[in-house]
């Protein structure tokens, strides 16, 4: 697999959803076996990752980034 490491380079960044600061490091790779790109985004130490299938994006008209580390929140607002 190859890695492409990106840098922030202003809007479109991914917002961690800890701090509501964009986050430290994104990395991109092309995975042969799922046949999508992984990306996987780096902050405060912990890491995420999301798959998006080849198909979701020739179909998509748009592909951004959303908040990072953003966790479902459970009734009464505790998560």
């Amino acid at each position: 697999m190859n890695e492409l490491n990106l840098y922030n380079l202003g809007a479109g960044w991914p917002i961690c959803a800890v701090c509501n600061k964009p986050v430290d490091k994104v990395e991109s790779m092309y995975s042969f076996l799922h046949d999508g790109k992984l990306f996987r985004v780096t902050c405060h130490g912990k890491t995420e990752e999301q798959m998006l299938s080849a198909l979701t994006m020739i179909e998509a008209h748009e592909i951004t980034f959303g908040k990072a580390f953003d966790t479902p929140k459970l009734e009464g607002g505790q998560s």
